[in-house]
């Protein structure tokens, strides 16, 4: 909405009959940046994949615009969200009775595992188009409900889950200094702090932050709570729509210098588009998105 949206962007599984030149969502329930994360609930449509669908979109684009050169203009000038990672922790290292990553990497050799990995695919999102990209960090794993219940806090967060949040951030902000450095005649990367969402234990205008508002994991009949904007979580890992505007405001204009956002944040972003010196395209839109993450902690 922020960016001028009347409508959501469609999601590829659904996109027949859309205009795929404002933008396309290849987000999907469960996915992370390893192929195996998730994959004991069924079949994840993980980062991976998510970029193979987004090369069909590519295609079909330089078909409508009628070269694979003016799609590339086209793409220089669109926004790629990626919101993706939280699932690797919540779905695969944090449950070692499933998944054996904690026994093969320690907390730092995961998070470079799982860094290396996501820049190579972001390599690969620049060789098709991409420009300019906002990488969103996680959240505070150890603050979701379902991480709680699980360790039986009595509400409190979960410091040592906590922790591969605060490594995974920093190695992601320097990612983005290094592709800075790298692309710096062409391409901008941002940095979204999710940790700083907090106080998430005692945040402005939030009754609850600890319980989820649907209880029962908004089984059909089930009622969740009458006062949902009262409540950080939706469900016991989602957060409300209510903190959601919250963090989609803070990544559009970050004005209290809280470091939010880095080292711009979404607003200045989307403005260097009207900057760069390329050619005009046909049926051009200036707010253009490319959404790749998997629905998780503390996704926006």
């Amino acid at each position: 909405q922020l960016l001028g949206f009347e409508n959501f962007i469609p999601p590829f599984a659904n996109i027949n009959g859309s205009d795929i030149l404002k933008g396309v969502n290849y987000a999907a329930g469960g996915a992370g940046i390893r192929s195996e994360t998730s994959m004991t609930s069924g079949f994840i449509i993980s980062l991976g994949l998510q970029l193979r669908n987004h090369r069909v979109i590519v295609s079909q684009i330089a078909h409508k615009l009628g070269s694979v050169d003016k799609a590339q203009q086209y793409l220089n000038k669109c926004l790629y969200y990626v919101n993706i990672g939280s699932n690797d922790y919540l779905n695969n290292y944090l449950r070692p009775e499933v998944y054996p990553t904690s026994q093969i990497y320690s907390p730092e050799q995961y998070a470079e595992a799982l860094i290396q990995e996501l820049s190579l695919n972001l390599l690969d999102l620049h060789d098709i188009g991409a420009r300019k990209y906002v990488l969103v960090g996680l959240g505070l794993l150890g603050c979701v409900p379902y991480t709680i219940v699980n360790h039986a806090t009595n509400g409190s967060c979960v410091d040592e889950e906590n922790a591969p949040a605060f490594t995974f951030n920093a190695k992601l902000k320097s990612l983005v200094d290094n592709f800075n450095n790298k692309f710096s005649s062409d391409s901008k990367f941002i940095f979204i702090n999710s940790t700083l969402e907090s106080d998430v234990q005692n945040p402005d205008g939030f009754l609850v932050s600890n319980a989820p508002c649907c209880a029962s994991r908004c089984l059909p009949g089930e009622r969740p709570c009458y006062n949902r904007s009262d409540y950080v979580f939706w469900d016991d890992v989602h957060p409300t729509e209510a903190w959601n505007q919250l963090t989609a405001i803070r990544s559009y204009e970050d004005t209290d210098g809280s470091g939010y956002t880095y080292p711009m944040d979404i607003k200045h972003l989307v403005e260097q588009e009207t900057m760069m010196k390329l050619e005009p395209i046909k049926e051009r839109r200036t707010s253009d998105v490319t959404n790749l993450n998997g629905h998780g902690s503390n996704s926006t």
